[in-house]
């Protein structure tokens, strides 16, 4: 069952794809799911033992990772395609484009420094 969280992400969404009934309730809550645990794998809180929030100040991003999610369905692991004068390129859903957001979140590992150069 989704939590409160969940159901309020969900329904932005819905509203930012356009769906208006609950026929996709599911599929967007598994999308959510997924968006975050890349989220918290980025920001290395995905394992670490101990209970795992999720920081609520970047929750824009997890629908803007969902709504890419979503709009790709059925073109996974498609870079372009073409039909007579149309053509759509996608992109990876690139985590490190939030970095500005999401680094202060990050935690160190195994007592290393990390340093990024964007």
């Amino acid at each position: 069952m989704a939590d409160e969280t969940t159901n309020t992400l969900r329904d932005s969404i819905k509203i930012l794809v356009g769906v208006t009934d609950d026929k996709q309730d599911n599929l967007i809550n598994e999308l959510i799911s997924n968006a975050k645990d890349q989220i918290l794998a980025y920001i290395n809180q995905d394992n670490n033992g101990q209970a795992i929030t999720m920081p609520n100040d970047i929750d824009f991003i997890v629908k803007d990772v969902v709504v890419q999610m979503y709009n790709r369905l059925g073109d996974e692991g498609k870079a372009s395609s073409s039909e007579g004068s149309v053509s759509s390129t996608w992109s990876d859903i690139d985590l490190p484009r939030y970095a500005s957001f999401l680094d202060k979140y990050r935690k160190q590992k195994y007592g290393q420094i990390r340093m990024r150069f964007i």
